[in-house]
């Protein structure tokens, strides 16, 4: 019989119903230095319905107009779902576990958060700058249902119409109303020891700090990185910045697991093994030292004595020697101190098993990759210039070095030319890692004149997807592979919202059209409503009808119990079973498909009907 807790040991009611509430709103919820919960009522008012919530949006620092309307997109209902693509947008894709996502990266986020929440270790996003020269246009789709939610949420006609103009303008206001929700939604997927690192120069870097203060939290910011993207600065102007800023923030800075930068293979060459040491390679330090506080140790002056030859050696003047005199004879004896063959003055040997293993990494990244190495990068990859100032492959190994393990995953939600995914696989081919990639990039048009439409790439996700592909061939070592899906409109979800008397002709199209729906497509929503990884393993027990993924089966299509039973019985890691209830067609298999599963130990809370 198990041992009952000790009753002082059992959580609280209150306590269990804290822990709910900030797993559902983390935004909301948060523990002080005690350990007591602490709600703030306006951002979980926020969570629960926006238009209620006492915001204020004028004055210093981050209150603009339309950050209740961006809070309110972060959280909104999601009508986009994701369509695999297999066969030439993919490669390896029973094998791979990096994801390559088209589409909008906010909607993109709605989705991660519901099979990747507190999983990713890293995030590193280089998003618009907002300069004069970005060719990004924010979003403008300004519709008569955005101006409704903006009424519902409280804005006088006023701050509609403001809010309306900024929507398209490279405002600061219309700039952080486009961050916002992302990094709301970024910071939901974090692990509890992961990292965010965000690229950005001086334009928005004050706006930026000041919005990741709120959303990540003051007490979890680490540094401010200067990235020297330009060897010498521009000469045609009388000050030339060649600098940009990675800003980085903890999901929680108490468990933060940050590691040093490789040690150059040039620094570990000094080293030597000349007369065996069994302690291994070693090289000649410095025996001498300066004292504390630039007082002179007595016990520390004296003259050591060479056992072999018989000489003798005082500390060099004003110093004296590192260690006292009994440790020092000591370390002679044990051949740790050596004696140099051309003028005999003692040397300490320093081992290579001693020396820390790494670097500390410089908030100045000086020689972490310039922007004409990442241009040349691109150029060996395509012969020719499609993207306009790539980051190194060099300066993303460096925060990938800093902040993953050999196996964790990194999110890129503005992967532009693909640089991140690039450097996952080159990082895991020179050290034998498992890193994982999850790149999400929109399909944004190609300039009509530019190099990139000429060579048949309309946009900039074909550019992204085209690199990773070329990239994985030119490293050919570990995991080069990706599965590709397209996030697309959920024409039944949207249907649905709408009454009968709004429904028209082209709805119902629509809607016909959407019930065409492949096996697949079906079986990786499903994955996502089961939050389950996306890389996740696929096993067919009956095709299009039964699979296994994980530890819940899918039951796609019509079967009878006794097939059902047979197919699951050995399964003994089995806790679900999910049924796709628009494709079975028989009553009876879905009423005794209850008592049916009991006999392999499946609960009725753990069967489930989705559709």
């Amino acid at each position: 019989m198990k041992q009952k807790e000790n009753v002082m040991d059992e959580q609280s009611i209150n306590d269990i119903n804290y822990e709910l509430l900030k797993k559902q709103f983390p935004h909301a919820v948060s523990i002080d230095e005690e350990g007591k919960y602490i709600i703030d009522p306006q951002k979980l008012q926020m969570s629960l319905d926006p238009s209620k919530a006492d915001i204020k949006e004028d004055g210093y620092g981050l209150n603009w107009v339309g950050k209740k309307e961006a809070y309110h997109t972060a959280f909104s209902k999601n009508y986009k779902v994701l369509k695999p693509l297999n066969d030439d947008n993919s490669r390896n894709w029973d094998t791979t576990d990096n994801i390559l996502i088209k589409g909008d990266n906010l909607d993109a986020l709605k989705i991660l958060r519901q099979n990747y929440f507190e999983a990713i270790k890293m995030i590193y996003i280089d998003p618009p700058y907002n300069t004069k020269n970005d060719g990004f246009v924010y979003n403008d789709d300004f519709t008569s249902n955005t101006e409704e939610t903006l009424e519902e949420l409280g804005y006088d006609k006023e701050y509609v119409d403001y809010i309306e103009n900024i929507q398209g303008a490279k405002t600061h206001s219309g700039w952080l109303s486009f961050m916002y929700p992302r990094l709301l939604l970024a910071s939901d997927l974090l692990k509890d020891d992961g990292v965010i690192f965000i690229s950005c120069d001086d334009n928005e870097v004050s706006e930026l700090k000041l919005l990741c203060n709120e959303i990540f939290g003051e007490e979890n910011f680490i540094e401010q990185l200067v990235w020297k993207r330009r060897s010498t600065p521009p000469n045609d102007r009388v000050i030339g910045k060649n600098h940009e800023y990675i800003l980085s923030y903890a999901k929680n800075i108490e468990n933060i697991k940050i590691f040093l930068q490789k040690r150059s293979d040039k620094l570990n060459s000094r080293y030597a093994n000349p007369d065996n040491d069994p302690r291994g390679l070693w090289v000649a330090s410095d025996l001498s030292a300066n004292g504390k506080g630039g007082r002179l140790a007595e016990s520390c002056l004296f003259d050591i004595v060479n056992p072999t030859t018989k000489d003798s050696y005082s500390p060099p003047q004003n110093k004296c020697w590192l260690y006292n005199e009994e440790k020092v004879i000591k370390l002679i004896t044990d051949g740790q101190i050596g004696f140099r063959k051309s003028t005999g003055t003692p040397f300490l040997k320093r081992y290579l098993s001693e020396v820390r293993q790494g670097s500390t990494l410089a908030t100045i990244l000086d020689n972490h990759g310039f922007s004409q190495d990442s241009a040349k990068e691109l150029r060996d990859l395509f012969q020719n210039d499609f993207f306009d100032f790539p980051k190194p492959l060099k300066l993303i190994k460096t925060l990938l070095i800093t902040a993953l393990s050999k196996d964790d995953i990194v999110l890129d939600f503005f992967s532009g030319s693909g640089t991140t995914a690039h450097a996952v696989m080159d990082l895991n081919a020179q050290d034998n890692g498992s890193r994982k990639f999850i790149a999400v990039q929109w399909a944004e048009e190609t300039p009509e004149k530019s190099e990139a439409k000429k060579a048949g790439y309309d946009t900039v996700f074909d550019i992204t997807q085209e690199r990773i592909k070329r990239a994985g061939d030119k490293i050919a070592k570990g995991d080069i592979g990706f599965r590709t899906f397209e996030i697309v409109e959920d024409v039944k979800q949207k249907i649905y919202q709408k009454s009968l008397e709004d429904v028209d002709q082209k709805d119902l199209l629509a809607f016909t059209q959407s019930i065409v729906e492949s096996t697949e497509d079906i079986l990786f929503n499903l994955i996502v409503a089961e939050s389950l990884p996306l890389s996740c393993k696929i096993e067919s027990l009956v095709e299009d009808k039964l699979y296994k993924v994980d530890n819940v089966a899918f039951v796609l299509g019509d079967l009878t119990i006794d097939e059902l039973i047979s197919k699951l019985k050995s399964k003994k890691e089995l806790e679900y079973i999910t049924v796709y209830s628009p494709n079975i067609s028989d009553d009876k298999f879905t009423l005794e498909l209850e008592s049916a599963v009991s006999s392999i130990g499946i609960k009725s809370d753990k069967l489930r009907f989705r559709g």
